[in-house]
């Protein structure tokens, strides 16, 4: 049984109640998401949601602000990027301790896994690869204005934000001792004027192979798009540099050993970002910084993680701090190869 969103509230009731789900409703957290909380809500005649909410006791916005979250994924139905569709929202102090919100299960079956990367028949690899890379172009040609995100706009430009954010995430949860992630701020504050007029467009910020969902009908494709919960808007090469990083994480990092994308058949990074240029018309000359960046936010965002199971706010995932913590110093390391 998953953590609900308070130690009073019964979930289970709420869902009953709110969505007309057939009663007893039991609740089941749902192994993976180590930044808010994921959980299936099970209804007696087999009726299925999902619920995300944040982590135990938390209070405030930023990566856990999962009704920020959920207005973002309501915006995208209707556009080409398949977003969860969001059924209920539920930010009301006076009923939960915490903010959650619901969503209809996404057809299809997650790919988190080398495992399940491999089960695709090898003729299809490939398409299904790039068919990553044009959700991305989709991804990044949602009007933002048209569909009520223009809010997600700031003046500051993307760089620049991010070493903001997360130097102050680092310098709450980090290991001073871990010089390798400010060398690399240092780096990238560097280059950080090279990209402040680039245009901007919507950034997932967790884009990989983890996060969408494939079916097969009858060629396989992808079905949903998943864990919208650090998109903002940002530098076209946000989201490729964060796959490249996840593409040339070191094995240690990953939690199954080995990226989805490194079954064979399936294609490299370079041409992935040879595709993405293709598809999109943007200059993917910067790539690397991008790859640098997204190394060093993740190692910072693993370090929270860490964090956030040593104080047992993720409820009982059965994930070992320690494990978080060398992944850390490795995806800090791996930054600073990159960005010299």
């Amino acid at each position: 049984m998953g953590d609900t969103p308070g130690p009073s509230f019964d979930l289970g009731a709420w869902l009953v109640d709110e969505l007309e789900m057939a009663p007893p409703v039991r609740v089941e957290q749902i192994a993976g998401g180590w930044s808010n909380i994921t959980s299936f809500g099970i209804a007696a005649d087999g009726r299925r949601v999902v619920v995300r909410q944040p982590p135990v006791g938390h209070v405030g916005g930023g990566a856990h602000d999962v009704v920020r979250e959920a207005r973002i994924c309501a915006a995208l139905q209707g556009t080409a990027v398949p977003a969860p569709e969001v059924l209920a929202v539920c930010d009301n102090a006076g009923i939960a301790p915490q903010p959650f919100y619901v969503m209809v299960p996404v057809r299809g079956e997650v790919v988190g896994s080398a495992a399940v990367a491999a089960e695709v028949d090898p003729a299809h690899r490939r398409a299904l690869g790039f068919g990553l890379i044009d959700l991305l172009a989709d991804l990044q040609g949602v009007d933002l204005d048209a569909v009520g995100l223009g809010s997600l706009r700031s003046a500051t430009p993307y760089l620049r934000r991010q070493l903001r954010r997360w130097r102050a995430q680092w310098a709450a949860t980090g290991d001073a001792a871990l010089t390798a992630i400010d060398h690399v701020a240092a780096r990238l504050e560097e280059r950080a004027g090279d990209f402040d007029g680039a245009a901007e467009v919507l950034v997932h910020q967790d884009f990989r192979f983890g996060n969408v969902m494939i079916v097969s009908d009858p060629t396989p494709r992808i079905s949903g798009l998943l864990d919208w919960e650090l998109a903002t808007v940002g530098h076209p090469l946000a989201d490729l540099g964060f796959l490249g990083a996840r593409m040339e994480a070191p094995e240690e990092v990953l939690e199954d050993g080995l990226d989805p994308s490194a079954v064979a058949e399936y294609p490299s990074f370079a041409e992935l970002v040879a595709h993405y240029r293709s598809r999109s018309g943007v200059d993917s000359a910067d790539i690397q910084t991008f790859v640098a960046m997204s190394a060093w936010r993740w190692a910072i965002i693993v370090s929270g993680i860490q964090q956030r199971i040593s104080s047992g706010a993720m409820g009982d995932l059965g994930q070992s701090a320690e494990w978080h913590r060398r992944r850390v110093e490795l995806l800090a390391e791996l930054a600073a190869d990159l960005i010299g």
